[in-house]
């Protein structure tokens, strides 16, 4: 358990000094929004937020030192900037403090923070700049995670490229748990989904079924058995999934009825179960009815749902309590520090069932580590939560309690 702790603070301070402080800075020049524009797709990092817009363009905006922005600087932004060439993005994926571009030719580009795969080969530790990443052909949809990273490339197979610790890209370096690189998952078929977590990945396949791979200490690959799997194994019970989304150490899949199910670590109430097991089978989202989206992040799990209001459970982080502030029932997780301290780790928030997030005619949000982001039926996006590293994208420096435009 210790070691995971240990990479969840690898992952918060990942940015050095440069994250700390609030002390304002001048925003940059930012070119407007083109008038009429609409959004099509939003995607979070930890502490930035980038949008797709109609015809394939990107742009981003909040934390930057790692070029995560694409806009050929390594500064945070507070209005959204111009991602650098590309023109024609099908979808874009954001993680940490990188983000990613499918194009509609099918080539991956990428900027931002370099994959430890990345700086053995070779490259820079920062990307300011989209660049293309040569291993991704043929891709259709992409899934980025903290060690390892998956693809549905062609008619429907899976390629994964990462460190492959705990067998994570799965038995797709020939079990040998330890490898590195990339390579075809074996054993998958006519997949339309993919979905990354912390040393673990799943599959969503044409007929509805899920498989997972890799890590299962927590029931991440779907059963109670805590044994790692080095090939996809069916989560049982799922039928008729329609979307799939992981988180570090959770997944959830939408069915067809509109509820969703979850399973995995439940730390943080991430599952949305209202309860407090750990491990075990996929379990159902408690009061979530008629949902459209799920989509997971770290220790949270976001749903929307078919009236436009949408649903936010999980960690939250600070007593603030700005990302989920409707939670009819908070709770907080007391951290084993791993050295004793005279006044003690703070408690960390969450809630444990979905709780009504502070907006309407939404059709997908998306949160980060301390902000959250909703584009609505118009396309256009609101954002709310820390302001610290420019995430809510209004220009301003003010955290935000309920939802605000982003100023294009």
């Amino acid at each position: 358990m210790r070691w995971a702790w240990a990479m969840v603070a690898m992952m918060l301070v990942g940015c050095g000094p440069a994250w700390w402080g609030r002390a304002p800075v001048e925003p940059r020049d930012a070119s407007p929004g083109p008038a009429g524009f609409v959004v099509e797709q939003l995607a979070a990092g930890s502490f930035h937020t980038c949008a797709r817009l109609r015809g394939g363009q990107v742009r981003c905006w909040g934390m930057g030192v790692s070029g995560q922005l694409g806009d050929g600087a390594a500064a945070r932004s507070e209005r959204p900037v111009v991602a650098l060439g590309i023109n024609d993005a099908v979808q874009i994926v954001a993680e940490g403090e990188r983000t990613c571009a499918v194009l509609g030719d099918g080539s991956v580009w990428c900027w931002g923070r370099a994959t430890p795969e990345e700086l053995a080969e070779g490259a820079p530790a920062i990307r300011t700049r989209p660049q293309p990443v040569a291993e991704w052909r043929d891709v259709r949809q992409l899934a980025l995670g903290l060690d390892h990273d998956c693809a549905v490339v062609g008619g429907g197979g899976v390629v994964c490229r990462g460190e492959g610790w705990r067998g994570a890209p799965a038995g797709v370096f020939a079990g040998r748990v330890f490898a590195s690189g990339s390579g075809a998952v074996p054993r998958l078929g006519s997949v339309v989904e993919v979905a990354v977590g912390y040393a673990f990945s799943c599959a969503r396949t044409t007929a509805g079924e899920v498989l997972c791979w890799g890590w299962n200490e927590y029931g991440q690959c779907g059963d109670a058995s805590g044994r790692e799997h080095l090939t996809p194994v069916k989560v049982e019970g799922i039928a008729g999934a329609q979307a799939l989304t992981a988180g570090f150490d959770h997944a959830c899949a939408l069915l067809s009825d509109g509820t969703a199910v979850c399973w995995g670590g439940d730390t943080f109430g991430q599952r949305g179960d209202g309860g407090t097991a750990t491990a075990g089978p996929p379990a159902r989202v408690v009061g979530l009815g008629e949902a459209q989206r799920v989509a997971a992040g770290q220790y949270r799990t976001t749903a929307m749902l078919a009236d436009g209001t949408a649903r936010g459970w999980g960690r939250e982080l600070g007593e603030e309590r700005t990302l989920w502030p409707e939670c009819g029932e908070p709770r907080e997780y007391v951290v084993e520090a791993e050295t004793p301290s005279p006044r003690g780790a703070p408690p960390e928030p969450y809630c444990a069932a979905p709780a009504m997030l502070p907006l309407a005619e939404a059709s997908e949000v998306v949160v980060g580590q301390l902000h959250a982001c909703a584009r609505t039926d118009e396309g256009q996006v609101l954002c709310w939560g820390s302001n610290a590293y420019g995430g809510v994208g209004d220009g301003g420096f003010d955290d935000r309690p309920r939802p605000t435009p982003v100023a294009w």
